[in-house]
């Protein structure tokens, strides 16, 4: 099936009749009828009954044309949107974001907005991991996420932020309590895991001073960790300027050292959309903290 046969089609479906529909399409009338009649060997029965003035739709030809008009409006815009990205008047970008948008991505975003005005941004919201697999695959164009600590060859990255990672618990525990906090306060106390990369490195550091934390519960986003320990499922571990609830406290703990980058991440080798790479050099030239 060609799109010019749909588009016969449905002129004839419109007009019931073949030599206007011929007209209307800038095509004789046999090339229009021949059209049709691939149709219908394609779809194994007549689409139309011909009775010499009169001209009507079979069964199978009315069930046709809500199928066949929505296929070629979709193909009509995707053609107005090839045109437009080739042009420059349409620029559109899938970001996955790992965490809130910080303020110096959005004046980048900014940026970017002023300078490709046909810039059209979806954003997905999701944890790193998630991320990852989402940008090979190419369901998304870039990523900005927390560098793992085994990178995938296939990324090229820019680093963005570096962010110190903090304690936090319910206001109301044990462990609230201490101000600041000893690392023998920390045993016994229920924990919720989040990146798995700064839960390692909590581990071991929670080794080399003797205890053992026990980690019952998780979550991969920084925001759903806040919302558990917000109920007093325990305690966890989340940027240091994450934003937190009057019911969530954060806890001061001398040598505690856990940091995570933040970079925006694409596939290395694939071709960049205008978009994706003008939000790359943005980012670059930007003086990150």
């Amino acid at each position: 099936m060609e799109m010019h046969q749909v588009r016969y089609f449905l002129a004839a479906a419109r007009t019931l009749n073949f030599t206007r529909a011929a007209e209307e399409c800038n095509v004789t009338q046999p090339s229009l009828t021949r059209a049709i009649q691939k149709l219908e060997e394609e779809f194994g029965g007549l689409l139309f009954r011909r009775e010499r003035s009169l001209t009507h739709l079979t069964e199978l030809g009315r069930q046709m044309v809500p199928h066949l008009q929505r296929t070629y409006d979709a193909a009509q815009a995707a053609k107005m949107l090839a045109k437009g990205i080739g042009k420059q008047t349409q620029a559109p970008m899938a970001l996955g974001l790992a965490g809130t948008l910080s303020p110096e991505l959005g004046r980048a975003l900014s940026e970017v907005v002023g300078a490709l005005p046909g810039f059209q941004l979806s954003v997905t919201s999701a944890d790193a991991t998630s991320l990852l697999r989402d940008l090979l695959k190419g369901d998304i164009d870039a990523a900005v996420l927390h560098q793992p600590r085994e990178l995938p060859e296939r990324l090229d990255t820019i680093a963005m932020t570096r962010q110190p990672f903090a304690i936090i618990a319910p206001h109301d525990s044990a462990l609230a309590q201490r101000d600041p906090a000893d690392w023998r306060d920390l045993a016994g106390m229920p924990w919720i895991a989040g990146d798995g990369d700064v839960v390692a490195e909590f581990q071991a550091q929670c080794a080399a001073a003797g205890i053992e934390p026990e980690f019952r519960h998780a979550a991969r986003i920084d925001s759903d960790l806040v919302d558990l320990v917000a109920t007093g499922l325990g305690c966890a571990l989340v940027p240091a300027t994450h934003e937190l609830p009057a019911t969530v406290k954060r806890i001061a703990l001398d040598s505690l050292c856990i940091e995570r980058t933040t970079v925006f991440a694409t596939v290395s080798g694939r071709k960049r959309s205008a978009a994706t790479d003008a939000l790359a050099r943005a980012i670059k030239v930007r003086s990150w903290r």
